[in-house]
C-alpha cells in the first residue's frame, strides 16, 4: 500500500479518493516543523494554484524531507503549467473533472515524477520511471484534449506536455489552412518562438510542409543534409536549426496539422520519440477537430449569415452579462444604434443581390472603425448595433462619428461597377444614465435613432 501526505487539511478530502493500491493522509497546511516519522510516506502532495509559492514548497519539503514532492492542480492553462515547471514539484497531477484524479493516475504521476536522490537508510519505494511518466503525461493529454471545447487551448496544453516530455530548444503546432494552402502556426514554445508565430509556409515547403502534404512523420537529425529543409525561415526568425522531428496530426484521415520539436537537447531525436510523439498526437488530433466543430457550430448559433456579424440572440446575452458587470464595478457601457439610410433604394434598383452585398460592405466598416473590445451586432435588416464596454456617451460620439463618415464616404458595390452611396443614422443611449436593462437601452437608442431619421437623416443624437 502506497501512502501519500496531503499537505492541505481538509480541502482535499472530497476530491481525493483512496484506492486498492494507494491511501491518503492529510496533515494539513506545511509548517515549520517536520512531520513524525516521514519514512512511512511515499510522497507528499500540496494543492497548487496561483498563490502557491517557492517558499510554501520548500516549507513541505521541510516537512517530508527526501520524500518525493507533487502538486495538484486543478484544470490548468498552458500558463499554469508554466508557473507552476518554476516550483521546481517533483511531479503535477492535474484534475480535470469531479472523480479527477484517479488513484490509478496519482500512482502513475509518483513512479514518473522525479525523484530527490536516495539518502542513507532511506529505504522508500522506488520505481523505474519513464514508461510511468509517460503513461501519466499521455493520461492528461488525453483527458485535457477531450474536457476542453476550446481549439486555441487545447493546443497549447498539448505542446506544452510535449515540452515536458521531450527537452528541446522549440516545440510548436502548425494548423492547416486548406482555403490557403498553408500552414499557420497555432502554439510556439522555446526560442524565436514569437517570430516563428509570424511566417505562414505553404503546404509541401520545408519539413513540415512535407509531413503535411504526405501525412508522414519524418526525423531529421541533420538539416543541411536533407532537401526539404527550407533555409529561409531561420533567416527570418534568426534562429538556427540543427534537428527536427515533425508528426502529422490525422482526424478522420485527414491532416489537419503538424507537429514540430526543433533541436533536441543532448542528443539526437530517436524513433523512440517519434513513437512517443505520434501516440499523443493521434488521440489530440481527434479532440483538437472536435473543439474545431464545435467552436464553428457554436458559431453558427451566434453570427449572422450575411455580415459574419454577431446576431440579436447574442447580442441580448452579451448585454446581460455586461450589464452585470458594469453594476457591479460602477462603470458605464454605452450602446450605439444604426440604420442604413438609402438601403430601400439600392434593393430596389439593383436587386436583392446588390442589397445583401451592401450589408456585408456595412459589417466590414463597422469592424474597422471599432475597437476590439467592442461587440458588434446585425440586430435586423438594415439595423446594425455596437456595444461600447466601458464607454460614456462622449466616447459613444466620438466612435459613432468615425463609422458615420466611413458609411458616407464609402463607394459600395463598385467592383460590380455601381459605386453607390448611402449613409446611416445612429442614436446612442449609455447604462446607468438612459436605461438599466438591455431592452431599455436597445430602445433608447433606437428611439434617438429614428429622432435622426425624422430630422435630416444621416446623423448622430443621444437618447434623453
Amino acid at each position: 500500500m502506497t501512502r501519500i501526505a496531503v499537505l492541505a487539511g481538509a480541502t482535499l478530502k472530497s476530491r481525493l479518493k483512496a484506492g486498492r493500491r494507494l491511501e491518503y493522509e492529510f496533515l494539513g497546511a506545511p509548517g515549520k516543523a517536520a512531520v513524525a516519522n516521514p519514512a512511512r510516506f511515499a510522497a507528499a502532495l500540496l494543492p497548487v494554484s496561483p498563490s502557491t509559492s517557492k517558499p510554501l514548497v520548500a516549507a513541505a519539503r521541510r516537512a517530508l524531507p527526501g520524500r518525493p514532492l507533487g502538486g495538484l492542480v486543478v484544470r490548468p492553462d498552458e500558463k499554469a503549467l508554466r508557473r507552476i515547471a518554476k516550483l521546481e514539484l517533483d511531479f503535477v497531477v492535474e484534475a480535470w473533472g469531479a472523480s479527477d484524479p484517479a488513484p490509478e493516475a496519482v500512482l502513475a504521476h509518483l513512479n514518473g515524477g522525479r525523484r530527490p536522490a536516495r539518502r542513507s537508510g532511506d529505504s522508500g519505494p522506488r520505481a523505474p520511471q519513464t514508461s510511468a511518466r509517460r503513461l501519466a503525461i499521455l493520461t492528461d493529454v488525453v483527458k485535457t484534449a477531450n474536457s476542453i471545447l476550446e481549439p486555441r487551448k487545447v493546443i497549447e496544453l498539448v505542446v506544452e506536455k510535449i515540452r515536458q516530455l521531450i527537452p528541446s530548444e522549440a516545440w510548436s503546432l502548425l494548423m492547416v489552412d486548406e482555403e490557403k494552402q498553408e500552414l499557420v502556426f497555432e502554439a510556439a514554445l522555446g526560442a524565436k518562438g514569437k517570430e516563428a508565430a509570424a511566417i505562414r509556409p505553404k503546404i509541401g515547403e520545408g519539413v513540415a510542409g512535407w509531413v503535411a502534404e504526405t501525412g508522414k512523420p519524418a526525423i531529421v537529425n541533420d538539416v543541411k543534409r536533407d532537401p526539404r529543409f527550407a533555409p529561409h525561415v531561420d533567416a527570418k526568425t534568426s534562429f538556427e536549426t540543427r534537428s527536427i522531428l515533425c508528426a502529422p496530426l490525422v482526424s478522420r484521415g485527414r491532416t489537419i496539422g503538424v507537429l514540430e520539436i526543433l533541436n533536441k537537447r543532448g542528443g539526437s531525436f530517436s524513433k523512440t520519440d517519434l513513437e512517443l510523439v505520434l501516440t499523443l498526437v493521434e488521440p489530440c488530433a481527434i479532440a483538437i477537430e472536435n473543439a474545431i466543430l464545435f467552436q464553428r457550430t457554436e458559431q453558427l448559433t451566434i453570427t449572422d449569415d450575411l455580415t459574419r456579424l454577431f446576431n440579436s440572440r447574442y447580442l441580448n446575452l452579451y448585454l446581460g452579462r455586461e450589464i452585470k458587470r458594469c453594476k457591479r464595478h460602477g462603470i458605464p457601457l454605452s450602446v450605439i444604434f444604426l440604420d442604413l439610410d438609402g438601403f430601400k433604394g439600392i434593393n430596389d434598383q439593383y436587386g436583392h443581390l446588390a442589397g445583401s452585398g451592401t450589408l456585408t460592405e456595412v459589417g466590414g466598416i463597422l469592424a474597422l472603425g471599432v475597437r476590439e473590445s467592442d461587440i458588434l451586432a446585425r440586430y435586423g435588416g438594415d439595423e446594425f448595433v455596437v456595444v461600447l464596454p466601458e464607454t460614456p456617451a462622449s466616447g459613444a460620439l466620438v466612435i459613432a462619428e468615425r463609422l458615420r463618415r466611413a458609411i458616407e464616404e464609402h463607394k459600395f458595390l463598385e467592383p460590380q461597377g455601381i459605386a453607390a452611396r448611402i449613409s446611416a443614422s445612429f442614436g446612442i443611449a449609455t447604462y446607468p444614465d438612459h436605461a438599466l436593462s438591455p431592452e431599455g437601452l436597445i430602445q433608447k437608442a433606437d428611439q434617438a435613432m429614428y429622432r435622426v431619421k425624422e430630422r435630416d437623416k444621416n446623423g448622430i443624437e443621444v437618447a434623453v
